[in-house]
């Protein structure tokens, strides 16, 4: 029994990063706001959350990213008092991984 448990603990290690879990929709928006943090999309949490309109979780093929089947957490980003290039509001959408929360891509001024 001595052999078998730290095998069996070892196999559970080793497999813990392959079973982790998808981003809780509260998680990934925490992580959408640490992004958007700053000019012109704001400087606290309300009011990023504010300018944050809409969620959705889907697959990547499905956003404006396009590609793959990797599910991920879109955010529709309108801020109203802010131009974008054109002079419009800025109007668009930033694509996070389903897993790390980290960005996929973005059609937002200023991220990268």
């Amino acid at each position: 029994m001595r052999i078998v448990f730290p095998t069996l603990l070892a196999a559970l290690l080793l497999t813990t990063p392959a079973l982790a879990a998808d981003l809780t929709e509260r998680l990934a928006l925490a992580k959408a706001v640490n992004i958007l943090r700053g000019d012109p999309y704001g400087d606290t949490d309300a009011r990023i959350t504010a300018n944050i309109t809409e969620r959705q979780w889907r697959p990547r093929r499905e956003t404006v990213c396009g590609g793959g089947a990797s599910m991920v957490w879109a955010f529709h980003v309108v801020v109203k008092d802010a131009e974008d290039h054109d002079g419009g509001p800025i109007d668009g959408w930033l694509v996070i991984d389903g897993r790390s929360g980290r960005i996929v891509c973005a059609n937002l001024p200023f991220l990268d």
